[in-house]
């Protein structure tokens, strides 16, 4: 059971490093591509027909791919002042659970959704205006990330519930 436990949380560290460094290149190219596209506008008198397009569905999948990541470090805006108020350690777990399983259920159904609408794209067989490429594929990251974000609200919302059934006294809780 041990080792099963290691491999596993090797395996989730591997993909924590992927999802961390995916976001930090597709940060750096869009920069890059931004600047090459700059420079080649006003210096050179010309720009990239497919540039607008890439920048878009790239802005997308950094968007929800952070808010996933958001949620694994607990970062995501949030209105603290309930918990600040609030001193009986059970009711502030109460709350994050509440909370924490309400934004988990939001997400499957954003994720859901998300899919259908990809999965309807993908009947008509459209192809994006400029790159040609299936028109579905840039939909593809709205379910995918909303599925992960859920799955870590949920992972909280268990992580809040066990540390209320054992009266441990609240902390913020982090998913490593």
């Amino acid at each position: 059971m041990s080792r099963a436990c290691g491999i596993m949380k090797s395996l989730l560290r591997f993909l924590n490093r992927i999802e961390e460094y995916s976001l930090v290149l597709i940060l750096l190219a869009l920069a890059f591509l931004t600047t090459v596209q700059v420079f080649c506008r006003y210096v050179l008198g010309f720009s990239f027909t497919w540039f607008e397009e890439i920048s878009r569905y790239f802005g997308l999948f950094m968007a929800f791919l952070g808010a996933a990541i958001g949620v694994k470090y607990g970062t995501h805006f949030s209105m603290d002042l309930i918990y600040e108020r609030v001193t009986n350690d059970r009711v502030r777990h109460g709350l994050k659970i509440l909370v924490n399983l309400i934004s988990g259920l939001l997400f499957f159904v954003v994720a859901y959704y998300g899919w259908e609408q990809a999965m309807r794209l993908r009947k008509f067989g459209a192809l994006t205006p400029v790159l040609q490429v299936p028109k579905y594929w840039p939909y593809l990251p709205i379910p995918f990330f909303s599925l992960i974000m859920a799955v870590r609200f949920l992972n909280l919302t268990w992580k809040h519930l066990l540390c209320l059934v054992r009266g441990e006294p609240y902390r913020a809780i982090r998913i490593e």
